[in-house]
């Protein structure tokens, strides 16, 4: 039976493959990955906030920058979760 990682992983392919390909050399630290999580759960935090406390009677072009601020913070989570180390660099634009 395949793990979850691996399923999600598989779900995921079409937003990883781009990250994880190529054969340049990269630099990674394990501290790159804690970050990108940091910054993913920031930007989802601050999307869920904008949605809570944003007022009944507000125009419907706010919604964008919840909208974009969302999939940032998925984004950054579902490279930080499921991502390569080279897929990690690449985010961060880590090259040699």
């Amino acid at each position: 039976m395949p793990s979850p990682k691996n399923v999600a992983r598989r779900l995921f392919s079409p937003l990883l493959s781009p990250l994880e390909g190529g054969d340049q050399a990269y630099t990674y630290t394990p501290r790159a990955r804690l970050i990108l999580w940091v910054v993913g759960l920031l930007f989802l935090g601050l999307a869920s906030a904008l949605a809570i406390f944003m007022p009944k009677d507000i125009d419907i072009a706010v919604f964008i920058p919840i909208c974009i601020f969302g999939l940032v913070g998925l984004f950054a989570i579902i490279v930080a979760w499921l991502g390569s180390e080279r897929a990690i660099a690449k985010v961060w634009g880590n090259r040699k």
